[in-house]
């Protein structure tokens, strides 16, 4: 699957202030997009808008050539974006497995109430929703867990619920905020490599994280946002080399 993202000339302004700037950029190759730069470059602005919860003040963002500008967050999930958030976001009480239900239930296609009445019809469809649901689970390397509370599991695994219920969603694009923050080193090195199985499956991976050396490790294409703006584009050794990135984000320590 190729995933055509393109930002067009994107801005957002709060008052006289700019969190995205004119920003463009046009993306159809899949993999794992490293998006990084320092706080408040605009990485989670940038990730709202393009989940629907930002509107755009200027400029047009379009996937597979649909037009997503003025579209709500459940339309542009429909579409084929959906996300995780930097807080963690699971449903505590709510089994693991019915966390990664919950999204092809809203879609319908689940059906609880034809389930609780046992048509037999709707029945069937639950079930198969069911297993595809343990399917991602085991997708994500927590199938064991299908039946327990998703507030009971150690934080790195519930962040693979998040990623489950997103990928349950069957996006183009998937968006990343902060995935590793709170991880262990050897956790987040599981997950990176997650990342890198998701995109081998065809789902285009937008990752915003601070973690630069993971970013660098398993992305394909890296843009670097400093206020707002574009600073630099391109591979991991590109970017990395870029005396702009070094000074504004990176530090001495890349030279």
């Amino acid at each position: 699957m190729s995933c055509a993202l393109k930002v067009s000339s994107a801005t957002v302004r709060y008052g006289g202030v700019a969190a995205i700037d004119d920003l463009s950029f046009h993306h159809e190759d899949g993999g794992v997009v490293g998006l990084i730069g320092p706080n408040g470059a605009g990485k989670t602005t940038l990730l709202n808008v393009l989940s629907g919860a930002v509107r755009l003040t200027t400029g047009k963002i379009s996937l597979q050539g649909r037009d997503l500008t003025s579209r709500k967050p459940h339309q542009i999930a429909r579409l084929g974006i959906t996300r995780t958030f930097q807080n963690l976001q699971v449903f505590g009480s709510l089994s693991v497995l019915d966390n990664v239900l919950l999204p092809r239930v809203a879609r319908g296609w689940a059906t609880a109430v034809g389930d609780m009445v046992l048509l037999p019809q709707a029945h069937r469809k639950v079930q198969a929703e069911r297993a595809r649901a343990l399917d991602l689970l085991d997708r994500v390397g927590i199938a064991e867990y299908a039946k327990q509370p998703a507030g009971s599991l150690p934080y790195g695994l519930q962040r693979r619920v998040e990623i489950a219920r997103a990928l349950a969603g069957d996006p183009e694009l998937i968006l990343l905020d902060e995935p590793l923050a709170g991880l262990s080193a050897s956790e987040s090195v599981d997950l990176t490599e997650l990342f890198t199985k998701v995109s081998t499956e065809g789902i285009t991976v937008l990752l915003v994280e601070h973690d630069v050396a993971s970013v660098l490790s398993v992305s394909k294409r890296v843009l670097v946002l400093d206020h707002g703006r574009l600073l630099a584009d391109g591979t991991p050794d590109e970017v990395s080399a870029d005396p702009a990135v070094r000074a504004a984000y990176l530090g001495e320590e890349w030279t």
